[in-house]
């Protein structure tokens, strides 16, 4: 039972074309022998440390992950610099890296979809070139009742824009989405929920007048862990691949408030 890493990475490509991913990413197969066996993946969110630790220590000879353990091209490989360490790591542990970002952010049904029914939007339809979405609350919320809400789902998270401000359509884009704001606003949407929204994005929100919720980049992006370990789940019973499938548990936000 298994399967080799191109097939895994045959049905990531099927699922998630890499013609789809932007320009600047990197995607694909990042570490590994196309030819190695698997019985056992892990999947997480991002390729560091202590999730290719893990992927040792319970077995995993592939690491499904979304963020790129690098972007651009590489001018060495060092083993005491970050990414020299996890390249390093992932081949004196026999562990293949393979990774789906922009391509796995603008699926159907994928994180921008989970994010935008966990918080109760409806009516959805696509934003930004597919990289997020935009859809009607249930009722409209003052921008304080819609806070809570993500605060209960998401944590905490920093506010830009009137508390009493009456929302009824909002965007959501997974990761960094603040590039979008002048789109989500064109679109209709009263508030945008993203992550990593810098100082003068904050200023930009104002002047637009859109409110802006940012709980984290990690926030927004970790609830497509279990999403993508069930769905290679399936293709492994559809293909009798037999795999069983891991989700990295140990994973937390860089982040953190006293």
């Amino acid at each position: 039972m298994g399967c080799s890493v191109a097939d895994l990475l045959g049905w990531l490509d099927e699922r998630f074309p890499p013609q789809t991913a932007e320009s600047w990413d990197t995607v694909g197969l990042q570490v590994g022998d196309p030819r190695a066996r698997v019985e056992r993946v892990l999947v997480a969110l991002d390729p560091t440390e202590e999730s290719l630790e893990e992927a040792r220590r319970k077995g995993a000879s592939a690491l499904i992950v979304h963020h790129p353990a690098w972007i651009g091209p590489i001018k060495s490989i060092v083993k005491e610099e970050p990414v020299g360490k996890i390249i390093w790591m992932a081949i004196q542990g026999g562990v293949s890296i393979l990774c789906v970002h922009t391509n796995l952010d603008r699926s159907s049904g994928g994180p921008n979809d989970l994010l935008a029914r966990k918080l109760g939007l409806s009516a959805l339809e696509t934003l930004g070139c597919g990289l997020g979405r935009i859809g009607d609350l249930e009722r409209p919320l003052t921008l304080e009742e819609l806070c809570k809400i993500v605060f209960g789902e998401l944590g905490p998270s920093r506010i830009v824009g009137d508390p009493r401000k009456m929302i009824r359509k909002v965007a959501v884009i997974c990761g960094s989405g603040s590039s979008l704001m002048e789109e989500a606003k064109r679109a209709g949407a009263d508030a945008l929920i993203t992550g990593d929204v810098k100082y003068h994005d904050a200023r930009q929100a104002q002047a637009m007048g859109l409110a802006v919720i940012d709980p984290g980049h990690f926030a927004t992006e970790r609830i497509l862990v279990s999403w993508l370990a069930h769905s290679l789940r399936e293709v492994s019973e559809e293909r009798n691949w037999g795999l069983e499938v891991l989700e990295f548990q140990g994973e937390k936000d860089p982040f953190w408030v006293p």
